[in-house]
């Protein structure tokens, strides 16, 4: 056995192991690992959200505003979801369009509608194999393991 104080975060030590695992650095990894994947589902939900409060939004100036059409009323506010977008695909390395002419992460938001349309519109690797894509944590359970 051997005990070496093995940094956790810049400024924090421990000399606490058992055999070759440091429990609180193995702790730590699987945290941080943990949480990037949680950022990521609250970022895609986010993104989710936003647009269809904007929806929401047009629906309501239509009423006021019946001549005009819902589409053309909706929010210009697309700036800060798609720096959140543009951070989601360099931190995930999804910058090669895919087969379908998009981003996987754009693909999954706006063709499969978050996950939504997933049932009818099935994504297919290199292979021919069916990727689920239910949920944002499937599309994370994805990026990371191709």
């Amino acid at each position: 056995m051997v005990s070496k104080s093995v940094p956790l975060l810049p400024n924090q030590r421990t000399n606490i192991n058992h055999g070759f695992i440091n429990y609180y650095r193995l702790l730590a990894v699987v945290i941080l690992f943990y949480m990037k994947r949680e950022t990521f589902i609250e970022s895609i939900e986010a993104i989710a959200q936003q647009i269809r409060f904007d929806i929401e939004v047009s629906k309501k100036l239509g009423e006021a505003f019946p001549n005009a059409h819902t589409a053309n009323l909706l929010p210009d506010n697309h700036f800060v979801s798609n720096a959140l977008m543009k951070v989601l695909q360099e931190e995930m390395k999804d910058n090669e369009v895919c087969k379908y002419g998009q981003s996987w992460i754009e693909w999954f938001c706006f063709e499969a509608d978050f996950g939504n349309e997933s049932y009818r519109l099935q994504a297919f690797d290199e292979n021919k194999k069916p990727i689920k894509m239910d949920n944002a944590g499937d599309l994370y359970d994805f990026l990371n393991n191709r």
